[in-house]
């Protein structure tokens, strides 16, 4: 996801792509990139944080965790996706948030 994110900033560097070792699979313009950008690195940074409390988490707040881990992984793979990115690290820790609700 970090590394996504930091592809998603370069392409207000680069619109063309040429700093992006991997091509956006669409075109958007450099703002959109940046903004995109810099919602999934925050998402990213959230996922981890929260990740490292579900370890220790426990019923209702271990649930709870785990929803908030589902809603900003969403928010991150939709802004990776308009971005021109596939978002398969935000799309994991979705599909994990989920097991984790549905666990509990």
């Amino acid at each position: 996801m970090i590394y996504s994110g930091a592809q998603d900033v370069t392409l207000l560097f680069s619109p063309e792509g040429e700093l992006a070792p991997v091509p956006s699979w669409h075109s958007v313009p450099p703002i959109v990139g940046l903004v995109c950008g810099l919602i999934v690195l925050a998402s990213a940074g959230f996922i981890i944080v929260w990740g490292l409390r579900l370890r220790r988490a426990e019923g209702v707040y271990e649930c709870r965790l785990a929803q908030h881990v589902v809603i900003i992984s969403g928010v991150g793979m939709v802004a990776d996706w308009v971005s021109g990115y596939y978002g398969f690290g935000s799309l994991m820790a979705l599909l994990t948030g989920l097991w984790l609700i549905r666990r509990a």
